[in-house]
């Protein structure tokens, strides 16, 4: 029989207690800038390659928890 050690994942440093407004508003923004970029990819108003090169653009505009996790 072999045994396998689990090791739980650790979460980032700051936990919710301590996100300040600003941080918040930077959420609400990049989660608010995918969805209107998703928003235009699936009109056809915008290609797939440029879907993914906005949304690098929203990663370095809007540096959020999110964000870095994509």
């Amino acid at each position: 029989m072999q045994v396998t050690e689990v090791i739980s994942v650790t979460t980032p440093s700051t936990t919710l207690s301590q996100i300040t407004q600003d941080q918040l508003q930077q959420e609400f923004n990049f989660l608010r800038a995918e969805q209107i970029t998703r928003t235009m990819l699936n009109q056809g108003l915008i290609t797939a390659d440029e879907y993914r090169r906005i949304m690098v653009e929203n990663t370095i505009t809007f540096p959020t928890f999110i964000s870095s996790i994509l």
